[in-house]
């Protein structure tokens, strides 16, 4: 009776009326969503109170208003001769959506924790099913492989959806209120919300996807969310650390280290679509990075479609050794 029970748990994603494969896959990721609200995933519903909370407290209670809002120009002049051309930036734009991503002591402190959301909900999303073999019996239904990749997708993408644009769209809402709520703010900024919500398309895109790829490869839930946040986090690291050495010795090239880094990577996307230069923050100093935006967004692609390309390949040999 108990294997009876687990079997019919699997197939709580499934609903008879869902009748075409759109609808089942739709409904198998919005139910999937819906259970990382549930009072098992304490951990996860944690961390998105946690990132609302600091998002309240120190984006809008903390924040210097909207005549700075959305970026306001920086100066480090103090620390320059006044003929100094080099590769620090006298003069650089903060932007509060773009920093809204950074670490605590490059930005709004909220990276760390989308990181975290991200390992823990991608962890198990795939090796679960391909540790219990219920994957077998999610593809016997009239779904293709690729659907499933979707249906696990969804949740993982929407999840974060709502700790990315979310949070910086009330950080905006807040910066309009500060304003006066005048329709003058508003067209003012009338591209504010579409670059925001573009912005945080692709950071979840790119950690959803790349959360279940270590699922995929690992299976074991705590090994793919360890290995996924270290990859991140070490790949930032490593490209830092190299980026500042080969700067030191005013090594050509050096830019192009940080293109190792996934954060890097989606950090000169979010800047490119705020128009934004994009710089680094190194030894507390901005970098001026040369980097185009077609090379910053052919590293997403290889990104995106190899993990996806890998997640596939890895169950059809699944599939294969049935």
């Amino acid at each position: 009776m108990k294997k009876k029970a687990q079997v019919s748990d699997r197939f709580r994603d499934f609903d008879a009326n869902l009748t075409t494969r759109p609808w089942i896959v739709l409904g198998m990721g919005l139910r999937r969503f819906e259970k990382f609200f549930s009072t098992k995933n304490k951990i996860i519903m944690g961390l998105v109170v946690i990132i609302y909370l600091w998002t309240l407290a120190f984006d809008v209670l903390l924040a210097s208003g909207s005549e700075n809002y959305p970026c306001v120009l920086r100066d480090n002049g103090d620390f320059f001769d006044d003929d100094y051309s080099g590769p620090l930036m006298v003069e650089f734009k903060d932007c509060g959506p773009l920093t809204y991503y950074g670490d605590l002591f490059t930005g709004g402190g909220i990276r760390i924790l989308i990181v975290s959301l991200a390992a823990i909900a991608s962890g198990g999303m795939i090796g679960n099913d391909m540790t219990n073999k219920s994957l077998h019996l999610y593809l016997s239904r009239p779904i293709s492989r690729i659907d499933y990749l979707i249906a696990r997708f969804i949740p993982v993408f929407l999840l974060l959806l709502l700790v990315t644009a979310v949070p910086n769209l009330i950080v905006a809402a807040a910066m309009w209120s500060d304003g006066g709520l005048k329709t003058e703010w508003i067209t003012g900024h009338k591209w504010l919300i579409v670059n925001i919500f573009v912005q945080g398309i692709f950071y979840s895109a790119a950690y959803s996807i790349i959360g279940l790829t270590f699922s995929t490869a690992l299976k074991k839930e705590s090994n793919a969310s360890g290995a996924f946040f270290l990859f991140v986090y070490g790949t930032s690291i490593i490209a830092e650390l190299f980026f500042t050495i080969l700067k030191a010795f005013g090594i050509d090239g050096a830019d192009g280290v940080l293109l190792i880094s996934v954060s890097h990577v989606l950090d000169m996307i979010s800047y490119a679509i705020f128009d934004i230069e994009y710089y680094v923050q190194a030894g507390f100093a901005p970098w001026k990075v040369d980097i185009s935006d077609t090379e910053a967004g052919a590293v997403f692609t290889i990104i995106f479609t190899g993990c996806c390309g890998f997640m596939y390949w890895m169950i059809l040999q699944m599939e294969a050794n049935k």
